[in-house]
């Protein structure tokens, strides 16, 4: 085309969007939303990246060479004449609050010299002497202390906090800064040595001068700047996840826009074929729809562009608190803005190219009848979505029963037999529309005319229903994804606690559940014993040789293992092993195992029926050499209860002496960190509460029971599904208002033989129930066959879910009617005439 009629085109593609406000508006902001979401998130998601200069800062200071020897003295000869060493402790320490222990990160450093940076004094003055501390905000918090407070730590007289600081690149970090001088460090902490080296010295030389020649084996640990454990952050993969998710996003929009531009050319027939009649050729009749979709594409895009860096400057301000360490300014690069223009731009585009191709095709003398061109049977899209959903089928069933792909190959096979299934099920929406034709005459007026209406339209209502069977497919994928792994978790679970007892876990959980102890109800608690190793050897395995299930079928977990080798697990373990005394028997619901061990037999507590004749014991010393084998005649009882919090193995005394066990604590995290407390009755909301609040008084400590699991992420579901109807709902809507649009000339019709203007509220209700109804129905098998694919891979079942999928058939559908009802109004006649000689 020449420059002139490209000139003419535009003017009258512009004309076009100016007449047609609300059309335009809808296609603009369809483009702008993705597009400025995805400008936002990789603005977002740059700024929260942490540089590998910043890294190297809070791993080292401004130091060259980070080194990891005990003594100064083992260091020196690896460094060159000049360089400048200091001592840069790191140990753990536990602070004294509320008579609990609490970890924290007991450093010294100077900040004032190599060290600078890797923390940042926020306020106060850095510690000088044993009497002064510097502390982390978490700790202050935790401590309810300011500055000028005073706080303890085990093994050192209480200090002043002189202070505030704070880790960069984790603000919760819980850090306590101290005077170097006043730390002695031991052979288990882990003191390293901040290296500056002279002018000209290589880091990395001196790096690989600590290797043996020719081996990866290190002389003593020395790291150079540079990328370091804490990893590189030169990888930029999720931007590409945020341009694919603003793509996908970009589809369904573009879908809808299609539907706009359909309507569109429908109202503006007559005009189309007067151009043609004129001389226009089809292709520039073409180039019209087409030049609309690159105007508002280009406004929707630099639109988006610009929302997008608003949004990213206006989240701003919490993103420290959101990610948890300091950043930087907002990123702003042209790739951050040039890719999502870019696919926004092609998604307008796309969105022009199906209608384009309808005006080129209709004939001049039909487009200026005004009557709707007839359209080809839909056959060969319903060939066309056949093929792709049993092309999906297939890549499914590859994906699920492939063993030992590699790579995540078969994840792949089924992410792209999701992506077949669901254009194939939309690809079959036009002749699934076009069937509704037949049904049409069996109804009432106005399911009948919004029955052939919505089948005569399929370019209008084929992509609406696509775009609300994409939505809801992939909800249902994620509801049958959460309900499959509630269902395979319930299968495994077994409860670590009786229905009678709770516990404390945390610092504070011997305090707190002394508490309870003189409470109404409560029977009995205590920190559960264990049996200790005696000094200079350690017991590695208490198993059941020939335990077998319940089928009577010898249990040999290797067969659940792909990567074990063999010997290690060819035998049932068991573990929790416990002195036989009263309280803990009757803590453990095993009184009945008193006589077993009287009588030398070891009793062992499951959670399913097993049966098993002995119990072998296993001790090895420190070099993992067996220097002691036992078998011990064993009693079962299934008591329902995994030996979690419970002691699982009770011994006989004789077995206790003969191995030189003493007694001990089990489930020692630290000091009565865990404490089990028995009521005598079933533990209900009452009690879980009192122990709850009482816990609350305890840094750090918290009490519960144990129930079957429930679905943590239940309101996530909900309110997943919630936004997902909200957005078939409006896509429908906006289904009905573009069918309003373009069936305008038949409501005059109708006005003009005598209906009831309020026909227009049935028709309008009776579109919405098609459309969603049928995408609705189509979204269950293209939403339930991917996850179908992950789960059989997994050799588990697909658990349905109900929920998703009664909303997508039911809920949706029963939605889409009520708004349809709501929002749509008897149009009065004058309204309905309007503009009657324009053909609009």
């Amino acid at each position: 085309m020449s420059a002139s009629s490209i000139r003419a085109l535009s003017r009258v593609a512009w004309r076009n969007i100016t007449r047609h406000r609300g059309r335009s508006v809808l296609v603009t902001l369809l483009v702008l939303l993705p597009v400025a979401a995805m400008v936002a998130g990789i603005s977002i998601y740059r700024t929260t990246q942490i540089s590998q200069e910043r890294q190297d800062v809070a791993r080292m200071g401004r130091a060259d060479l980070l080194a990891y020897v005990q003594t100064e003295a083992a260091l020196q000869p690896y460094l060159p004449a000049g360089s400048t060493i200091e001592r840069a402790v790191q140990t753990e320490g536990r602070l004294d609050i509320a008579g609990a222990a609490l970890s924290v990160d007991l450093r010294a450093l100077d900040l004032d010299g190599l060290a600078e940076g890797m923390f940042t004094l926020v306020d106060g003055r850095l510690p000088h002497g044993p009497a002064e501390m510097a502390a982390s905000a978490g700790i202050l918090e935790l401590a309810k202390v300011g500055l000028g407070g005073t706080i303890t730590l085990q093994g050192r007289a209480p200090a002043t906090v002189v202070g505030l600081i704070e880790y960069p690149l984790y603000l919760a970090n819980r850090v306590v800064l101290v005077d170097q001088s006043t730390v002695n460090t031991s052979k288990d902490d882990l003191s390293t040595w901040l290296v500056d080296l002279p002018e000209g010295a290589d880091p990395a030389a001196i790096v690989d001068s600590t290797y043996e020649t020719g081996t990866e084996i290190e002389k003593i640990g020395m790291e150079a700047r540079g990328p370091s454990r804490l990893g590189s952050s030169g990888e930029d993969s999720m931007s590409g996840t945020i341009l694919v998710f603003g793509a996908l996003a970009l589809v369904e929009a573009a879908l809808i826009a299609s539907a706009a531009f359909a309507v569109s050319i429908r109202r503006r027939q007559r005009e189309l074929g007067l151009l043609a009649a004129v001389g226009a050729t089809t292709r520039q009749l073409a180039g019209i729809v087409v030049a609309e979709a690159a105007m508002l594409g280009m406004l929707a895009c630099l639109g988006g562009v610009i929302v997008g860096l608003i949004g990213a400057l206006a989240i701003t301000p919490w993103l420290d608190e959101l990610t948890q360490h300091r950043n930087g300014p907002p990123v702003v690069d042209a790739a951050g803005m040039v890719a999502p223009f870019l696919v926004g731009f092609v998604a307008a585009i796309v969105a022009a190219v199906l209608p384009a191709r309808t005006v080129a095709r209709v004939p001049v003398l039909l487009a200026l009848s005004g009557r709707r061109p007839s359209q080809a049977p839909a056959r060969r899209t319903l060939w066309l979505g056949l093929t792709l959903v049993g092309v999906s089928v297939a890549i499914t069933i590859i994906g699920a029963t492939m063993r030992n792909s590699g790579a995540g190959f078969n994840l792949i096979l089924l992410i792209g037999g999701a992506v077949l299934g669901t254009l194939g099920f939309g690809a079959c929406g036009p002749w699934l529309l076009e069937r509704l034709e037949g049904l049409a005459g069996r109804l009432p007026v106005a399911g009948r005319i919004a029955f052939r209406d919505t089948a005569r339209a399929r370019s209008r209502s084929s992509p609406i229903v696509t775009a609300v069977l994409a939505s809801l497919a992939a909800t249902i994928a994620l509801g049958a994804w959460t309900t499959s792994r509630d269902a395979e978790a319930l299968a495994y679970w077994t409860p670590s606690l009786h229905a009678d007892e709770l516990v404390f876990t945390g610092p504070g959980a011997a305090n707190a559940g002394a508490v309870l102890l003189g409470e109404t109800g409560v029977v009995r608690g205590m920190q559960v014993p264990g049996l200790v190793a005696a000094e200079g050897t350690q017991w590695r395995s208490f198993t059941l040789p020939d335990a077998r299930d319940a089928d009577g079928k010898l249990i040999n977990l290797l067969d659940q293992c792909t990567n074990c080798t063999p010997g290690a697990f060819d035998a049932y373990p068991v573990g929790g092993v416990a002195p036989a005394t009263p309280e803990l028997l009757k803590l453990a619901h095993a009184e009945a195992a008193a006589d077993d061990l009287r009588q030398g037999r070891a009793v062992v507590l499951t959670a399913t029926p097993i049966t098993a004749t002995f119990l072998a014991i296993t001790v090895y010393d420190d070099a993992g050499v067996a220097v002691q084998e036992l078998k011990v005649p064993v009693r079962l009882m299934n008591v329902g209860v995994r030996g979690s919090f419970l002691p699982e193995v009770f011994l006989p005394d004789t077995t206790i002496r003969e191995l030189g066990l003493t007694e001990g604590v089990l489930n020692e995290e630290g000091p009565g960190w865990v404490f089990v407390v028995q009521y005598d009755h079933t533990v209900g909301d009452a009690e879980r509460e009192r122990a709850q609040a009482i816990a609350a008084d305890y840094p750090e400590t918290r009490a519960f029971t144990d129930t079957e699991p429930v679905r943590p992420g239940e309101g996530f579901r909900l309110l997943l599904i919630a936004l997902v109807l909200l957005f078939a709902v409006s896509v429908t809507a906006i289904a009905i208002a573009l069918g309003e649009a373009e069936s305008r000339p038949e409501q005059r019709s109708l006005l003009a033989l005598g209906a009831d203007p309020r026909l227009r509220r049935q028709i309008a209700a009776a579109r919405a129930a098609v459309l969603a109804f049928l995408a609705g129905i189509l979204a269950v098998p293209a939403g339930l066959l991917p996850i179908w694919g992950i789960f059989t891979s997994r050799g588990t079942n697909l658990a349905v879910p109900t929920l998703e999928i009664a909303a997508a058939v039911l809920v949706l559908p029963l939605l889409a009617v009520a708004s349809a009802w709501l929002l749509s109004r008897p149009i009065p006649d004058w309204n309905a005439f309007r503009n009657v000689g324009t053909g609009q």
